[in-house]
């Protein structure tokens, strides 16, 4: 197609110079020629017109001597001609079109919304079991699918739901909160859990029975849930609260010279899968990815060219194998771990121990070493248990 040709398309203003130019006026309106806007200057007039009709007035104004120039143009002649001369615009454009609607179907990106790291992950996993990941064509019957394992998890979210639109996932949710439910419960005391010296007393209800520095024997009454007033009549309060006593607690562990225990090995196994476009594609494998004498770690990298993200995703599976080996300590270290262990049952015990003196003794044995700890500490040894009612005064 010639240049002309698009020119028909624009609406230009020409400007006609020649001795009496307006001599052309009716021969253009016969051949359907219009002239708008006509406008005089002092060497002819000024006109718009049509730009289909711009051929005819050119040959009009030669068999008069004229002479015609183009002053402006409006349309989208100038461009179209351009693009067809570059028709790689066009069809590019055409492209680009046809292929964001056809991948607006895939899954480019997945938002989790207001999900921590820890919960984005569990929600990946429950998605990439179901099929449904970056580079998965979408249908009605996988978000079905996605919906139902998402629900089948009400330890995680209070309500969650999934919602697909122009190549984006959305992960909704909102927190799952507890309602507790005040239960009737029976009057309570409390008692000594341990032979000690009491220290301190913070009883926040009830009726302290003890003081500081007195002497308490386990199962003793510390704080009751009853007293009587002047006239003998029992004012009840469950009690509540710590009392700190001065506790001397043994313990005992023992701790082997040689323990079997499983190791990870150097030898890692990689499992690439790429999925892109609803194509899954093995990138590399080595081994059998369910062995059961591994440690699994499952990892998802979406593809992005720049910041522009693609619909696509790279699955990594790492396997690392493990081997059960003989772990040998010496006389000094048995003794350190044995120590630890005596530690460590004192705080379970008393996680809010403070100690202030300690002794161990060891019994060295041909497979291993015993220790016998023994520790004054302070800690709270009121232990709720419940009231049982107070004698009476006597009058």
């Amino acid at each position: 197609m010639a240049r002309h040709e698009f020119r028909a398309l624009d609406r230009i203003r020409v400007s006609v110079h020649g001795e009496n130019a307006y001599r052309m006026f009716a021969p253009a309106a016969a051949q359907g020629i219009r002239l708008r806007q006509i406008s005089s200057n002092p060497e002819g007039y000024s006109a718009t017109l049509l730009g289909r009709d711009w051929p005819r007035l050119e040959n009009l104004a030669g068999k008069y001597g004229l002479t015609l120039s183009i002053t402006e143009k409006q349309g989208p002649g100038h461009t179209a001609a351009r693009l067809w001369q570059r028709p790689g615009i066009v069809l590019g454009l055409a492209l680009f079109f046809i292929l964001v609607h056809f991948l607006s179907g895939f899954v480019w990106v997945i938002d989790f919304g207001s999900l921590t790291a820890d919960q984005a992950e569990t929600v990946r996993f429950l998605l990439d079991k179901t099929g449904l990941r970056e580079g998965t064509k979408v249908t009605q019957e996988l978000l079905r699918q996605a919906s139902q394992a998402l629900e089948s998890q009400p330890e995680f979210f209070g309500w969650v739901g999934i919602n697909f639109s122009g190549g984006c996932l959305f992960v909704e949710s909102t927190p799952m909160q507890q309602q507790k439910i005040r239960q009737v419960t029976e009057q309570t005391a409390l008692y000594a859990s341990a032979d000690a010296e009491i220290v301190l007393i913070e009883v926040e209800s009830g009726f302290s029975q003890v003081q500081p520095g007195q002497l308490v024997a386990k199962g003793q009454l510390l704080a009751a849930a009853e007293r009587f007033d002047r006239d003998g009549v029992p004012v009840t309060q469950s009690a509540s609260g710590s009392v700190i006593g001065r506790v001397r607690g043994q313990y005992s562990a023992q701790q082997l010279y040689e323990v079997p225990t499983s190791v990870l090995t150097r030898q890692v196994c990689d499992f690439q899968t790429l999925y892109l476009l609803g194509f899954e594609i093995p990138l590399s494998a080595s081994g059998q990815e369910d062995a059961s004498d591994t440690e699994t770690t499952t990892s998802w990298v979406p593809l992005e060219l720049g910041r522009i993200a693609l619909p696509g995703c790279l699955r990594i599976v790492e396997q690392r194998t493990m081997e059960t080996v003989n772990l040998h300590y010496s006389n000094e270290t048995a003794q350190a771990l044995a120590r630890r262990q005596c530690t460590m049952q004192l705080l379970q015990q008393y996680p809010d121990a403070r100690i202030e003196q300690q002794s161990f003794q060891y019994t060295d044995g041909e497979n291993g070493v015993i220790c016998r700890a023994e520790y004054v500490f302070c800690a709270d040894i009121a232990q709720a248990g419940q009231a049982q009612p107070l004698d009476p005064p006597q009058a």
